[in-house]
């Protein structure tokens, strides 16, 4: 090997080690795509207020843009409960509402699905204190918490579990918000 091709090799070696080690944008997006994506996660909601939760999750790759699929879910979860574990394919970003998930949900027609629920697909978690059976009963009666996304090699693994917790919030916009917490595989390579 010649000079030049060492110090063009060390040159790139370099910028990959940069983009790992730089905080924000730059590290994340290399982080996220250069995650191995094969297996599945583990979803589990915890509705800790005294509103039913009604909200539109899945996931899908952000940067595929033919656009590759979208797994989507919707649920309606009653006030102070937990949903079981929802398991789906390990993908680069996995999203409760949020504008580029609905976007791409309307893009890829997922939202024509034969249970497609019109009322529970919001870039927002609704929480209502109207009766499920009345007009109201899907209307966000007693506010919203903004959509959340997270990033597969950023925020989770492939067969983590995702735990996503309602509470209500005075401090936050709409009275609510989603915190959030990984369970990491215990089996890794």
């Amino acid at each position: 090997m010649n000079c030049r091709n060492i110090v063009i090799s060390g040159l790139l070696a370099l910028m990959v080690a940069g983009l790992f080690s730089v905080g924000g944008c730059i590290g994340d997006l290399a982080r996220n795509q250069m995650a191995e994506r094969t297996g599945n996660i583990s979803l589990v909601f915890i509705n800790n207020t005294e509103y039913r939760a009604i909200f539109t999750y899945g996931v899908y790759d952000a940067w595929d843009r033919s656009p590759g699929p979208v797994e989507l879910q919707q649920l309606t979860l009653a006030p102070n409960s937990s949903s079981s574990p929802a398991t789906l394919p390990c993908a680069r970003n996995v999203a409760i509402g949020t504008d580029d998930f609905v976007e791409r949900v309307l893009e890829t027609e997922a939202d024509q699905a034969d249970d497609f629920d019109p009322d529970a697909f919001n870039t927002e978690v609704y929480f209502s204190s109207a009766p499920a059976d009345s007009v109201a009963g899907s209307l966000p009666t007693a506010g919203t918490a903004r959509g959340i996304e997270k990033l597969l090699g950023v925020d989770y693994s492939c067969e983590d579990r995702l735990i996503f917790t309602f509470v209500e919030d005075p401090d936050a916009k709409y009275g609510f918000r989603i915190d959030y917490e990984v369970i990491l595989d215990e089996i890794k390579d």
